[in-house]
């Protein structure tokens, strides 16, 4: 691992690239990549080195790679760009006798994405329970219009992580309700570097993804 390689996968174009690779099953071409990520091209063949020197890209042909791993892939990122890191989380509790938080929140017009075990449990259900964390852009107002109020206990807590990047929004998936979860690979990214405690909460979501590829991966 060098230094290039570390600054490159810490920092949002990276995110917006290593996503794009994880979101598709696909051959890419850098052509393909700058207009899904939405990075610079000159950016983007930089990323796309920095993978293939450790194989997690491989190349078809000039200027075609694949994934021969995603989730390899997932993991290297996950070394580099930590949930706990690009996030400022606010703990909440909901107020007494108030509808469950996650039928409420389609209701309103916040911009929201859930993650960590709430978000895990639409895909692998048995996925052990943990505390209920959502993204947001605003945490003083969604916690107004989802009846939330502070909380010093962590553990059991709504934590609103507002984050340093918007990606968290893309490709997000809509259930029955309204409610926009983040997408799976973005969801076990965040389960595996911080959001939530034990580690092996995301065992169930990763083998979910291993086994359905084709649900989750377009």
């Amino acid at each position: 691992m060098n230094a290039t390689a570390t600054s490159l996968y810490a920092g949002d174009a990276a995110a917006r690239v290593i996503r794009a690779l994880l979101d598709f099953r696909s051959l890419w071409t850098t052509h393909d990549l700058v207009t899904t990520s939405g990075v610079p091209a000159q950016s983007v063949r930089r990323i796309v080195d920095a993978l293939d020197q450790e194989d997690l890209v491989e190349r078809r042909a000039p200027g075609v790679v694949t994934v021969p791993s995603w989730l390899a892939l997932l993991r290297r990122w996950n070394e580099d760009s930590r949930f706990t890191q690009t996030t400022h989380l606010t703990y909440w509790r909901t107020k007494l006798s108030t509808p469950p938080l996650l039928d409420r929140i389609p209701t309103t017009p916040i911009r929201h994405a859930v993650t960590g075990t709430a978000a895990a449990h639409h895909w692998s259900p048995e996925t052990p329970t943990g505390r209920t964390l959502i993204y947001t852009p605003d945490a003083q107002a969604a916690a107004a219009l989802w009846d939330l109020v502070p909380t010093n206990t962590r553990y059991k807590s709504v934590v609103l992580a507002q984050p340093e990047s918007d990606l968290v929004y893309t490709r997000t998936r809509k259930t029955p309700t309204g409610l926009r979860l983040a997408a799976p690979a973005q969801v076990l990214a965040d389960l595996l570097t911080g959001a939530t405690l034990p580690r092996r909460a995301a065992d169930p979501l990763t083998q979910w993804m291993q086994e359905n590829e084709l649900e989750w991966r377009y």
